[in-house]
């Protein structure tokens, strides 16, 4: 398995995980599709690991940083997916050390996911993250 940042060939791989990640956490709403390519190729305010096998993606992981006072500099994964014909043979958990590996300066991993999606909640589980207990809230700001 080869990894690398993701490019923008890979657009219409990245907006269609995004589409099947949101059926499965039951979300409506998105500008994902129109903020990709300034978010994910020119300003880099996300990065990215895209997994390949033989020369076809299988899977990808968007995250950023985010800072908690308890733990310090993290990583945020805001999608994180994999073909559903490859998935079962540890293909996230390789992407995900490779992120550790890239992103050695981080002491913490974090992950929404929603109450719907028991296909993240399994795999999170099957890879030893922890639930907490913390409730999510966030407001948008108008623009």
């Amino acid at each position: 398995m080869d990894f690398r940042e993701a490019q923008e060939q890979d657009r219409e791989f990245i907006l269609n995980a995004n589409r099947e990640i949101n059926v499965l956490s039951g979300l409506t709403d998105s500008t994902f599709e129109k903020r990709i390519d300034s978010d994910l190729f020119k300003n880099r305010i996300c990065k990215s690991i895209i997994a390949e096998i033989d020369g076809g993606i299988v899977g990808l992981i968007l995250y950023s940083y985010v800072y908690w006072a308890n733990c310090g500099k993290g990583i945020y994964i805001s999608q994180a997916y994999v073909k559903k014909e490859y998935r079962g043979q540890g293909i996230y958990r390789q992407m995900l050390k490779e992120l550790e590996a890239k992103e050695s300066e981080c002491n913490f991993i974090t992950d929404f996911v929603g109450p719907e999606n028991t296909v993240m909640q399994t795999a999170l589980e099957k890879m030893d993250f922890e639930s907490s207990d913390l409730i999510t809230y966030y407001r948008m700001i108008k623009k």
